[in-house]
Protein backbone atom coordinates (compact mmCIF):
# COMPACT_ATOMS: atom_id res chain seq x y z
CA UNK A 1 0.00 0.00 0.00
CA UNK A 2 1.42 3.36 -1.07
CA UNK A 3 1.71 6.67 1.14
CA UNK A 4 -0.99 9.31 0.53
CA UNK A 5 -1.01 9.59 -2.91
CA UNK A 6 -3.78 11.89 -3.40
CA UNK A 7 -5.89 14.86 -1.65
CA UNK A 8 -9.35 16.14 -1.65
CA UNK A 9 -10.97 18.36 0.39
CA UNK A 10 -13.61 16.25 0.80
CA UNK A 11 -14.06 12.07 0.46
CA UNK A 12 -17.63 10.99 0.96
CA UNK A 13 -18.58 7.45 1.33
CA UNK A 14 -21.58 5.90 -0.27
CA UNK A 15 -23.36 7.21 -3.52
CA UNK A 16 -26.41 7.20 -1.99
CA UNK A 17 -29.26 10.27 -1.78
CA UNK A 18 -27.79 12.04 1.43
CA UNK A 19 -24.39 11.23 0.24
CA UNK A 20 -24.56 12.99 -3.03
CA UNK A 21 -26.50 16.06 -2.05
CA UNK A 22 -23.65 16.77 0.37
CA UNK A 23 -21.29 15.89 -2.69
CA UNK A 24 -23.11 18.57 -4.58
CA UNK A 25 -23.03 21.02 -2.27
CA UNK A 26 -19.66 21.15 -1.95
CA UNK A 27 -18.59 21.06 -5.28
CA UNK A 28 -20.39 23.87 -5.83
CA UNK A 29 -18.35 26.03 -3.26
CA UNK A 30 -15.63 24.86 -5.44
CA UNK A 31 -14.55 22.25 -2.81
CA UNK A 32 -12.57 18.93 -4.54
CA UNK A 33 -14.98 16.13 -3.63
CA UNK A 34 -14.29 12.38 -4.31
CA UNK A 35 -17.03 9.85 -3.74
CA UNK A 36 -16.04 5.84 -2.96
CA UNK A 37 -18.98 3.64 -3.84
CA UNK A 38 -17.87 -0.16 -3.48
CA UNK A 39 -20.19 -1.45 -5.52
CA UNK A 40 -20.59 -1.59 -9.63
CA UNK A 41 -23.35 0.85 -9.86
CA UNK A 42 -23.78 4.18 -8.63
CA UNK A 43 -27.13 5.36 -6.62
CA UNK A 44 -27.26 3.30 -3.46
CA UNK A 45 -30.31 1.91 -1.82
CA UNK A 46 -32.04 5.31 -3.03
CA UNK A 47 -31.92 4.23 -6.79
CA UNK A 48 -33.81 1.38 -5.63
CA UNK A 49 -36.60 3.05 -3.62
CA UNK A 50 -39.19 5.78 -4.18
CA UNK A 51 -36.95 8.26 -3.39
CA UNK A 52 -39.56 10.38 -1.59
CA UNK A 53 -37.94 13.01 0.64
CA UNK A 54 -39.81 14.50 3.89
CA UNK A 55 -39.50 18.27 3.36
CA UNK A 56 -41.72 20.18 6.23
CA UNK A 57 -42.70 23.69 4.97
CA UNK A 58 -40.92 23.43 1.34
CA UNK A 59 -41.25 25.73 -1.47
CA UNK A 60 -44.18 22.92 -3.60
CA UNK A 61 -46.43 23.46 -0.37
CA UNK A 62 -46.32 27.34 -0.24
CA UNK A 63 -47.30 27.24 -4.20
CA UNK A 64 -49.99 24.36 -3.82
CA UNK A 65 -51.48 26.73 -0.93
CA UNK A 66 -50.92 23.96 1.41
CA UNK A 67 -50.48 25.13 4.87
CA UNK A 68 -47.13 24.64 6.57
CA UNK A 69 -44.83 25.84 8.84
CA UNK A 70 -40.98 25.55 10.96
CA UNK A 71 -43.65 25.53 14.45
CA UNK A 72 -46.17 23.18 13.21
CA UNK A 73 -43.60 20.45 12.01
CA UNK A 74 -41.71 20.97 15.10
CA UNK A 75 -44.61 20.25 17.24
CA UNK A 76 -44.88 16.78 15.10
CA UNK A 77 -41.48 16.26 15.40
CA UNK A 78 -41.50 16.95 19.56
CA UNK A 79 -44.83 14.17 19.65
CA UNK A 80 -42.77 11.85 17.60
CA UNK A 81 -39.72 11.54 19.64
CA UNK A 82 -41.49 11.18 22.73
CA UNK A 83 -42.37 7.67 21.20
CA UNK A 84 -37.94 7.11 21.23
CA UNK A 85 -36.56 6.72 24.72
CA UNK A 86 -32.86 7.14 23.07
CA UNK A 87 -32.57 9.11 20.28
CA UNK A 88 -29.20 10.69 19.99
CA UNK A 89 -29.33 11.41 16.09
CA UNK A 90 -32.59 13.52 16.82
CA UNK A 91 -31.73 15.65 19.58
CA UNK A 92 -33.79 18.93 19.76
CA UNK A 93 -30.76 20.96 18.26
CA UNK A 94 -30.84 18.44 15.19
CA UNK A 95 -34.42 18.25 14.66
CA UNK A 96 -34.94 22.28 14.59
CA UNK A 97 -31.39 22.12 12.21
CA UNK A 98 -33.33 19.87 10.06
CA UNK A 99 -36.48 21.96 9.73
CA UNK A 100 -34.46 24.71 8.98
CA UNK A 101 -32.12 23.22 6.34
CA UNK A 102 -34.55 20.90 4.82
CA UNK A 103 -36.48 23.72 3.04
CA UNK A 104 -33.06 25.33 1.79
CA UNK A 105 -31.87 22.11 0.37
CA UNK A 106 -34.77 21.69 -1.61
CA UNK A 107 -34.51 25.14 -2.99
CA UNK A 108 -30.78 24.64 -3.77
CA UNK A 109 -31.34 21.46 -5.72
CA UNK A 110 -33.81 23.54 -7.80
CA UNK A 111 -31.04 26.20 -8.20
CA UNK A 112 -28.86 23.15 -9.48
CA UNK A 113 -31.34 22.36 -12.25
CA UNK A 114 -32.93 19.25 -10.57
CA UNK A 115 -36.73 19.43 -11.47
CA UNK A 116 -38.39 18.39 -7.86
CA UNK A 117 -42.13 18.54 -7.71
CA UNK A 118 -44.47 17.96 -4.09
CA UNK A 119 -46.20 14.33 -4.05
CA UNK A 120 -49.78 15.52 -3.70
CA UNK A 121 -51.17 12.72 -1.27
CA UNK A 122 -48.26 11.60 1.02
CA UNK A 123 -49.46 11.64 4.58
CA UNK A 124 -46.79 11.99 7.45
CA UNK A 125 -47.03 8.45 8.88
CA UNK A 126 -48.15 9.36 12.17
CA UNK A 127 -50.57 12.40 11.11
CA UNK A 128 -52.56 12.16 13.94
CA UNK A 129 -50.42 13.56 15.94
CA UNK A 130 -49.77 17.24 17.08
CA UNK A 131 -48.81 19.21 13.67
CA UNK A 132 -49.08 15.78 11.31
CA UNK A 133 -50.00 16.33 7.92
CA UNK A 134 -52.83 14.72 6.33
CA UNK A 135 -52.00 15.97 2.67
CA UNK A 136 -48.36 15.59 2.10
CA UNK A 137 -44.80 17.27 3.09
CA UNK A 138 -43.07 15.06 0.67
CA UNK A 139 -40.92 15.73 -2.62
CA UNK A 140 -39.31 13.65 -5.56
CA UNK A 141 -37.56 13.95 -8.80
CA UNK A 142 -39.56 14.46 -12.08
CA UNK A 143 -38.66 11.14 -14.69
CA UNK A 144 -35.55 11.24 -15.92
CA UNK A 145 -34.21 9.93 -19.09
CA UNK A 146 -30.99 8.78 -18.35
CA UNK A 147 -29.43 8.70 -21.56
CA UNK A 148 -28.25 12.08 -20.78
CA UNK A 149 -26.09 10.46 -18.57
CA UNK A 150 -23.87 9.23 -21.51
CA UNK A 151 -21.20 6.68 -20.25
CA UNK A 152 -22.70 6.83 -16.76
CA UNK A 153 -26.20 6.10 -18.04
CA UNK A 154 -25.80 2.13 -17.69
CA UNK A 155 -23.65 2.32 -14.16
CA UNK A 156 -26.69 4.11 -12.48
CA UNK A 157 -28.30 1.62 -10.16
CA UNK A 158 -31.78 -0.35 -11.63
CA UNK A 159 -34.58 1.02 -9.84
CA UNK A 160 -37.89 -0.69 -9.75
CA UNK A 161 -39.72 1.72 -12.44
CA UNK A 162 -38.27 2.76 -15.82
CA UNK A 163 -41.07 4.00 -17.26
CA UNK A 164 -41.65 8.10 -17.79
CA UNK A 165 -44.15 7.62 -14.38
CA UNK A 166 -44.50 9.70 -11.74
CA UNK A 167 -44.62 7.78 -7.70
CA UNK A 168 -48.65 9.03 -7.84
CA UNK A 169 -49.08 7.55 -11.65
CA UNK A 170 -47.10 4.64 -10.57
CA UNK A 171 -49.19 3.87 -7.37
CA UNK A 172 -52.42 4.91 -9.16
CA UNK A 173 -52.02 1.83 -12.15
CA UNK A 174 -52.55 -0.94 -10.16
CA UNK A 175 -56.23 0.07 -9.59
CA UNK A 176 -56.86 0.61 -13.23
CA UNK A 177 -59.69 -2.15 -12.92
CA UNK A 178 -61.02 -0.79 -10.63
CA UNK A 179 -60.95 3.43 -11.32
CA UNK A 180 -61.59 5.60 -14.15
CA UNK A 181 -59.10 7.95 -13.02
CA UNK A 182 -56.75 4.96 -12.34
CA UNK A 183 -57.79 4.13 -15.91
CA UNK A 184 -56.98 7.80 -17.56
CA UNK A 185 -53.10 7.54 -15.58
CA UNK A 186 -52.55 4.66 -17.33
CA UNK A 187 -53.18 5.79 -20.99
CA UNK A 188 -51.42 9.10 -20.04
CA UNK A 189 -48.89 7.01 -19.23
CA UNK A 190 -48.73 4.64 -21.86
CA UNK A 191 -48.93 7.66 -24.47
CA UNK A 192 -45.50 8.89 -22.78
CA UNK A 193 -44.01 5.25 -22.83
CA UNK A 194 -44.35 5.04 -26.75
CA UNK A 195 -43.05 8.41 -27.59
CA UNK A 196 -40.27 7.37 -25.49
CA UNK A 197 -39.69 4.30 -27.76
CA UNK A 198 -40.66 6.58 -30.84
CA UNK A 199 -37.29 9.53 -29.85
CA UNK A 200 -35.29 6.58 -28.38
CA UNK A 201 -35.63 7.81 -24.32
CA UNK A 202 -34.75 5.74 -21.84
CA UNK A 203 -36.69 6.73 -18.64
CA UNK A 204 -36.10 6.02 -15.34
CA UNK A 205 -38.53 7.20 -12.12
CA UNK A 206 -38.48 7.51 -8.58
CA UNK A 207 -35.09 7.12 -6.61
CA UNK A 208 -33.41 6.35 -9.60
CA UNK A 209 -34.47 9.74 -11.15
CA UNK A 210 -33.36 11.76 -8.24
CA UNK A 211 -30.39 9.56 -7.89
CA UNK A 212 -29.55 10.71 -12.04
CA UNK A 213 -30.50 14.06 -11.50
CA UNK A 214 -28.26 14.07 -9.15
CA UNK A 215 -25.36 12.55 -10.34
CA UNK A 216 -25.89 14.54 -13.21
CA UNK A 217 -25.32 17.45 -11.41
CA UNK A 218 -22.23 16.72 -9.48
CA UNK A 219 -20.69 15.34 -12.99
CA UNK A 220 -20.74 19.34 -14.01
CA UNK A 221 -19.08 20.65 -11.00
CA UNK A 222 -16.39 18.26 -11.20
CA UNK A 223 -17.34 15.39 -8.27
CA UNK A 224 -14.90 12.42 -8.91
CA UNK A 225 -16.65 9.08 -8.75
CA UNK A 226 -14.84 5.74 -7.84
CA UNK A 227 -16.87 2.70 -8.56
CA UNK A 228 -15.58 -1.10 -7.07
CA UNK A 229 -13.85 1.02 -4.36
CA UNK A 230 -14.57 -0.08 -0.92
CA UNK A 231 -13.40 2.16 2.20
CA UNK A 232 -11.12 -0.43 4.57
CA UNK A 233 -10.25 1.94 6.91
CA UNK A 234 -10.50 5.41 8.37
CA UNK A 235 -7.41 7.39 9.07
CA UNK A 236 -7.72 9.26 12.29
CA UNK A 237 -4.95 12.36 13.33
CA UNK A 238 -5.38 13.85 16.44
CA UNK A 239 -9.19 12.91 17.09
CA UNK A 240 -9.89 14.27 13.30
CA UNK A 241 -10.34 11.89 10.34
CA UNK A 242 -8.54 12.99 7.95
CA UNK A 243 -8.60 10.33 4.92
CA UNK A 244 -9.57 6.59 4.29
CA UNK A 245 -7.70 3.46 3.20
CA UNK A 246 -9.85 2.57 -0.12
CA UNK A 247 -9.37 -0.96 -1.58
CA UNK A 248 -9.91 -1.47 -5.70
CA UNK A 249 -9.07 -4.35 -7.55
CA UNK A 250 -7.90 -6.39 -4.83
CA UNK A 251 -4.94 -2.63 -4.35
CA UNK A 252 -5.13 -0.31 -1.45
CA UNK A 253 -4.23 3.07 -1.08
CA UNK A 254 -4.37 5.88 0.99
CA UNK A 255 -6.33 8.71 0.28
CA UNK A 256 -6.29 12.04 2.18
CA UNK A 257 -9.21 14.70 2.87
CA UNK A 258 -8.52 17.98 4.16
CA UNK A 259 -11.71 18.73 5.25
CA UNK A 260 -12.77 15.47 6.67
CA UNK A 261 -14.80 12.18 5.88
CA UNK A 262 -18.49 11.96 5.19
CA UNK A 263 -19.65 8.59 6.07
CA UNK A 264 -23.49 7.89 4.05
CA UNK A 265 -22.65 3.91 3.47
CA UNK A 266 -26.02 2.81 4.40
CA UNK A 267 -27.34 0.22 6.56
CA UNK A 268 -26.49 -3.37 7.30
CA UNK A 269 -29.35 -4.86 5.48
CA UNK A 270 -27.79 -7.98 4.14
CA UNK A 271 -25.07 -8.43 6.94
CA UNK A 272 -26.72 -11.38 9.33
CA UNK A 273 -24.36 -11.21 12.40
CA UNK A 274 -25.41 -7.47 12.53
CA UNK A 275 -28.95 -8.20 11.95
CA UNK A 276 -28.58 -11.26 14.66
CA UNK A 277 -27.12 -8.39 17.35
CA UNK A 278 -29.51 -5.87 17.00
CA UNK A 279 -32.79 -7.23 14.90
CA UNK A 280 -33.14 -11.43 15.88
CA UNK A 281 -35.32 -13.01 14.04
CA UNK A 282 -35.12 -10.80 10.99
CA UNK A 283 -33.12 -12.46 7.61
CA UNK A 284 -30.71 -11.09 4.62
CA UNK A 285 -33.27 -12.81 2.36
CA UNK A 286 -35.88 -9.89 3.25
CA UNK A 287 -33.94 -7.61 1.85
CA UNK A 288 -34.19 -5.33 -0.95
CA UNK A 289 -31.63 -2.87 -0.44
CA UNK A 290 -28.40 -4.18 -2.56
CA UNK A 291 -26.22 -6.72 -1.51
CA UNK A 292 -23.53 -4.42 -0.64
CA UNK A 293 -25.29 -3.25 1.97
CA UNK A 294 -23.45 -5.19 4.80
CA UNK A 295 -22.83 -2.38 7.72
CA UNK A 296 -19.15 -2.13 6.93
CA UNK A 297 -18.90 1.25 7.99
CA UNK A 298 -20.90 0.91 11.00
CA UNK A 299 -18.04 -1.73 12.19
CA UNK A 300 -15.12 0.64 11.40
CA UNK A 301 -17.39 3.91 12.88
CA UNK A 302 -17.55 2.01 16.13
CA UNK A 303 -13.96 0.48 15.88
CA UNK A 304 -13.07 4.62 16.52
CA UNK A 305 -15.30 5.45 19.03
CA UNK A 306 -18.85 6.61 17.35
CA UNK A 307 -21.76 6.00 18.89
CA UNK A 308 -24.42 3.51 17.32
CA UNK A 309 -28.12 4.23 17.92
CA UNK A 310 -31.43 2.83 17.24
CA UNK A 311 -29.48 -0.44 15.33
CA UNK A 312 -33.23 -2.07 16.22
CA UNK A 313 -35.11 0.33 13.55
CA UNK A 314 -35.97 -0.85 10.12
CA UNK A 315 -37.58 0.25 7.29
CA UNK A 316 -40.32 -2.96 6.59
CA UNK A 317 -42.93 -3.56 3.95
CA UNK A 318 -45.18 -5.91 5.24
CA UNK A 319 -46.15 -8.69 2.56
Amino acid sequence: MSNTSHYHDLIIVGSGGGSMCAALYAASRGKKVLVLEKSGYYGGTTARSGGVMWIPNNRFMKRDGVEDSFERARTYLEALAETFEDAPGATPERRERFLKEAPAMIDFLVEQGLELDRVPFWPDYNDELSGGCKTSRCVVAAPFNKKALGEWADKLRPGFLDLPATLDEALAIPYVKRSWAARKVFVRVAFKVIGALLTGKRYVSCGAALQARLLQAALSHGVEIRLETAVRELLENNGRVTGVIAEHNGKREQLGASLGVIVGAGGFAHNQALRKQYQPGTNVQWSSAPVEDTGDMHLELQRIGAALAQMEEMVGQPC
